[in-house]
C-alpha cells in the first residue's frame, strides 16, 4: 500500500487534514504493481519471494510530489533499483491517489539503476540535493553494509543509469553475526550542528538492549556532500 496523510503546521500545532488518499488496491496488488507486471526488467520479479531476491520495497524518501521507492531486490546483476513515483489525488474521488505519467514512453514511473556493488536498498533519505541510501544484502545474511550517497539523487529528470563516481560511499555499518542488521535512518544534527545518521537495527543484539523496552541505535558523523 502507498498511502499519503496530510499533515498541517498551524501556530505551532500539527493537525490532521483530511482526507487522507491511498493508491487503488485490489486482491491482487495495487496500481504500483499493475504498472509494473510487464516492465522488461521488474515484471519477472513479482512473482518471486522478496528474500529471494524477488520484488522488495524497503527504503521510502519524499521530495516534494515524487516519491522514491527503494527496492531491496531484485538486485540486477550487481545494480540496485531506486523507483521514482509522482503522485496527486483523483479529482472525482479525493480518498484516491492515482500515478502520474513521468516516465519514458508514458510510464506512471522513473527507474535508476545504481552500482551499489551486489546490495539492495534498506532505506533512503534526502540530504540537500543528494539522496543518502542504506544498502544492504538482498538476502537475509548479516553484510556487508553501508550508506551510499547519490548525488543529485533527490532531483533527477529522467531514468538514469547511475555512474559509480556519482554513488559515493559514505560509511560502513558493522553488523552482527545473526543480530544487527541495519534497518533504517534518518538524519540527525548534532548540537554543534553537524549532520549525522542515525542508524537503527532489526534484531537488536542483547547488548544493545536496556531495560523492558528500550534500544539503542548508533550515529555517524556525515559531510553535508
Amino acid at each position: 500500500m502507498l498511502a499519503r496523510i496530510p499533515w498541517v503546521q498551524e501556530n505551532g500545532n500539527t493537525t490532521l487534514q483530511a482526507p487522507a488518499a491511498q493508491l487503488p488496491i485490489h486482491k491482487d496488488g495495487n496500481a504500483l504493481l499493475d504498472a509494473l507486471h510487464d516492465d522488461p526488467h521488474l515484471g519477472a520479479f513479482l512473482r518471486i519471494p522478496g528474500k529471494d531476491n524477488g520484488f522488495d520495497i524497503e527504503g521510502l524518501a519524499v521530495v516534494g510530489q515524487r516519491v522514491f521507492l527503494g527496492l531491496r531486490g531484485p538486485v540486477l546483476r550487481g545494480w540496485a533499483v531506486i523507483l521514482e513515483l509522482a503522485v496527486e489525488a483523483d479529482n472525482d474521488a479525493p480518498s484516491t491517489l492515482q500515478l502520474v505519467k513521468i516516465g519514458k514512453g508514458k510510464r506512471p514511473y522513473r527507474k535508476h539503476f545504481l552500482p551499489l556493488n551486489g546490495l539492495g536498498v534498506r532505506d533512503l533519505c534526502v540530504q540537500g540535493n543528494d539522496l543518502l541510501i542504506l544498502a544492504g544484502p538482498t538476502m537475509s545474511i548479516d553484510g556487508p553494509v553501508r550508506v551510499y550517497r547519490w548525488l543529485g539523487g533527490a532531483n533527477p529528470n529522467a531514468d538514469s543509469l547511475v555512474t559509480t563516481e556519482a554513488s559515493q560511499i559514505v560509511t560502513e555499518i558493522p553488523h552482527g553475526h545473526g543480530d544487527d542488521h541495519a534497518e533504517g535512518m534518518c538524519l540527525w544534527q548534532q548540537a554543534d550542528g553537524q549532520d549525522a545518521l542515525l542508524i537503527v537495527y532489526d534484531n537488536a543484539a542483547q547488548a544493545r538492549k536496556r531495560g523492558k523496552d528500550g534500544v539503542l541505535a548508533d550515529l555517524f558523523l556525515i559531510t553535508s556532500g
